[in-house]
């Protein structure tokens, strides 16, 4: 996968902790059936209660929700900082390891004008951004 990919030579990032990946652009958060219930845990609800809070159906699969202002419904407004930040989906996790980030320089740079972290901080090699890349493609996402 990484002798032809773009990114072959490595990446830089690291995050800022500004939560600019968690909100100011409509968006999908997908998550495991696990990682369901580690979310639901860390707010000391039931799996069914934190569906009925948290989770709608975007692009016929269930996302975590977002504010109007298309803020992950985890960003705590004031501080920026994600309330669940220690059960966060993988995705999350991942980011900006995403396949549609890394689908394309041009991709990634449009990414950029919006993440101060990507382009400087940590090198990642082609390695790493690969298995981060396998696992956001073949983690089943349907709780």
């Amino acid at each position: 996968m990484t002798d032809n990919a773009w990114w072959g030579g490595g990446l830089y990032f690291s995050c800022l902790g500004c939560g600019r990946c968690c909100a100011e652009a409509p968006g999908t958060v997908s998550f495991t059936a696990d990682e369901e219930l580690a979310m639901a845990g860390a707010l000391g609800v039931s799996a069914t209660e934190f569906r009925a809070l948290y989770v709608w159906r975007r692009y016929g699969k269930p996302s975590l929700r977002e504010r109007a202002n298309y803020d992950c419904v985890f960003l705590e407004p004031a501080a920026r900082r994600c309330s669940i930040y220690g059960a966060r989906p993988s995705q999350c996790l991942e980011f900006p390891f995403w396949p549609d980030v890394l689908s394309s320089r041009e991709s990634w740079d449009r990414f950029a004008v919006t993440c101060g972290g990507m382009n400087q901080g940590d090198f990642h090699d082609a390695g790493e951004i690969s298995a981060r890349l396998q696992r956001q493609l073949g983690v089943k996402r349907t709780p």
